[in-house]
């Protein structure tokens, strides 16, 4: 049977999709089967992350987010599925937590390597997320500080007005107070240098009288009948 024209046209146009097909298949290593495995992170809040977006861990990216879903019950939670790379190997120990690609970049699931000296997780396992950080609530609790300060701000400024007088009272006494305290402080010094030589005779006939206490001590020390000698004295004294 002779083929016409169109007919040859079509199968050589079908042959030219079935190459590019295969050579693409080959370029891209594309297989049908997923390569990899699968890990559980469970968050309270994922900020905006959606299917397909990225896994990175330490920055680096590993994988994508494969399916998300929300789990109901008394603890209600977002549960999302990662698809990491095979060969890439986690210590037990990772967390997991959402972040921005850029200030208003698209967001991605991070992890941490775990710690090194613990096995590697196995596919399947469950990570506890980190709750990600709420801008709105952030702006809002900012909004209520600033509020807040602005009252306080107020009411400082309005007690200020109303006791004026009496902070103006109680500043000129701590003036009048201070002067007087400087002038003792100046009276002192003064009597201090007026008297600077009766002062060293009074710490000098002090350490004199120290100095003595210690000889007598030291001689009735080692010579102890003079203190009975002396009592014996002292009775004859009394008896004339």
């Amino acid at each position: 049977m002779k083929l016409t024209n169109e007919a040859k046209i079509g199968i050589m146009v079908v042959g030219v999709l079935v190459a590019l097909f295969i050579i693409t298949i080959k370029a891209s290593d594309f297989s049908f089967r997923e390569k990899g495995y699968e890990l559980i992170v469970h968050f309270k809040n994922i900020d905006g992350v959606d299917k397909n977006a990225p896994v990175r861990l330490n920055g680096f990216e590993v994988g994508t987010v494969k399916d998300i879903k929300i789990l109901y019950g008394d603890d209600p939670k977002m549960e999302l599925t990662l698809l990491i790379n095979e060969g890439v190997k986690i210590y037990q120990g990772t967390e997991a937590y959402v972040k921005n690609l850029g200030l208003f970049g698209e967001k991605y699931i991070g992890l941490t390597l775990g710690d090194a000296g613990k096995e590697y997780v196995s596919p399947g396992s469950v990570v506890i997320g980190d709750e990600a950080a709420n801008l709105d609530k952030i702006m809002a609790d900012g909004e209520v500080i600033a509020t807040n300060l602005k009252e306080i701000s107020a009411e400082v400024k309005e007690r200020l007005k109303v006791n004026s007088e009496n902070i103006d009272s109680i500043l000129a006494n701590l003036k009048v107070t201070s002067e007087h305290m400087s002038s003792l402080t100046t009276n002192l010094d003064e009597r201090l240098q007026v008297n600077k030589g009766h002062i060293d005779s009074i710490m000098a006939n002090m350490n004199s009288a120290v100095e003595n206490f210690d000889e007598m001590s030291y001689d009735l020390k080692l010579n102890p009948w003079k203190l009975m000698y002396k009592e014996r004295e002292r009775r004859k004294e009394e008896t004339k």
